[in-house]
């Protein structure tokens, strides 16, 4: 009697370790998939921080910021409200059909809006304007006057359907 009780009990803890075993391993392969999937995550977003960089010191050696070093009795903020001014300058006048005087040959092709304006350097600004049926971008060159005016003068553009 003494025998089977000790054999069934042998038994019983056999079955819990079997148990414990099986399951530790199923808890193990989870959190495992869970490090790896996070690892991978950690790459990915690695990686996109390095582009994201780069994009970024390209987009800023293309700056007026970046030319406030460079250019004597401008500071970044003196700099960063010219930026403003000109974008501004050239949304209203883009409003008040000022597009078509820069860049002639946007009046025969119908209404363009401009959605994207870069201001490259302290002479420069990169424009994107857009219609129903066409697109294109301009560089042009601005100069400040004494009195605040902003004048623009069509360097090189082109037009390509949408």
């Amino acid at each position: 009697m003494k025998f089977k009780i000790v054999f069934y009990l042998f038994l019983f803890v056999c079955i819990i370790l079997f148990f414990q075993i099986f399951n530790t391993n199923k808890v193990l392969n989870y959190q495992d998939d869970l490090i790896q999937k996070q690892n991978q995550t950690y790459i990915k977003l690695k990686d996109s921080i390095k582009v994201l960089n780069e994009y970024r010191a390209t987009n800023a050696y293309f700056s007026l910021v970046k030319e406030s070093n460079k250019m004597e009795g401008q500071t970044a903020d003196n700099l960063l409200d010219l930026e403003k001014q000109l974008k501004n300058t050239i949304r209203v006048l883009n409003t008040n059909g000022g597009l078509e005087k820069i860049i002639p040959e946007v009046s025969k092709k119908g209404v363009f809006l401009i959605d994207q304006i870069k201001v490259i350097n302290q002479q420069w600004i990169l424009i994107g304007f857009k219609s129903n049926e066409m697109e294109g971008q301009a560089l042009l060159e601005y100069i400040v006057k004494s009195d605040n005016f902003i004048q623009f003068k069509n360097i090189t553009h082109f037009l390509s359907p949408s």
